[in-house]
């Protein structure tokens, strides 16, 4: 079965900024990574380097969405789903040393000042994530501004210990607030 040297090299753009950041990522490392043909960037994405960011941006954004509501539909007490969804992902931590997903802090981290299609490619994705812990409140109960609130500061908290977790090479971070999701979410 051919790859589709298009969707490969958006994969891989993905998995580099998250190991190399935006600007370590170059589109010769894309190449080889991907093993698509030299030529085949620029035809697939005529705007180059950003071009390509924006679709692994949004391929992130699409894939981690749905792991995230794949997670959530698991359980019908939100306050558990949360938990778990929290848990899963320090477990993935341990196993891999990897988070589907961080590039997205990474490039806005990167980013911000330099690229407003970027920045505003990852303030997308970050809306998506907190749309999906919002739902789960709502079909909760949760009033839709609480449900909004909620998501958001649990959103917040994940995307801080992500980087705490990268930073010290542990999830403790990750599992210090999946701990306090209770006291969080049930003093609505």
């Amino acid at each position: 079965m051919k790859k589709n040297s298009r969707e490969e090299m958006i994969k891989t753009t993905a998995l580099l900024l998250q190991t190399k950041g935006y600007f370590g990522t170059g589109l010769n490392d894309i190449i080889k990574e991907s093993g698509a043909p030299k030529g085949s960037i620029y035809y697939h994405f005529p705007n180059g380097k950003e071009q390509l960011a924006l679709e692994a941006i949004e391929w992130t954004k699409k894939n981690v969405t749905k792991f995230i509501k794949d997670k959530l539909t698991q359980y019908e007490d939100p306050v558990e789903a949360i938990q778990e969804y929290i848990l899963d992902s320090a477990e993935r931590f341990e196993k891999e040393n990897y988070f589907q997903g961080v590039p997205i802090t990474a490039i806005v981290l990167e980013t911000s000042s330099t690229s407003e299609m970027l920045r505003d490619a990852c303030r997308n994705v970050f809306e998506a994530w907190h749309k999906v812990i919002a739902d789960k409140l709502l079909i909760n109960g949760f009033e839709k501004e609480v449900a909004f609130e909620l998501a958001m500061t649990v959103n917040v908290m994940i995307q801080g210990a992500l980087v705490i977790c990268l930073t010290r090479k542990d999830a403790s971070a990750l599992r210090v607030i999946a701990d306090k999701i209770p006291t969080l979410i049930n003093q609505r």
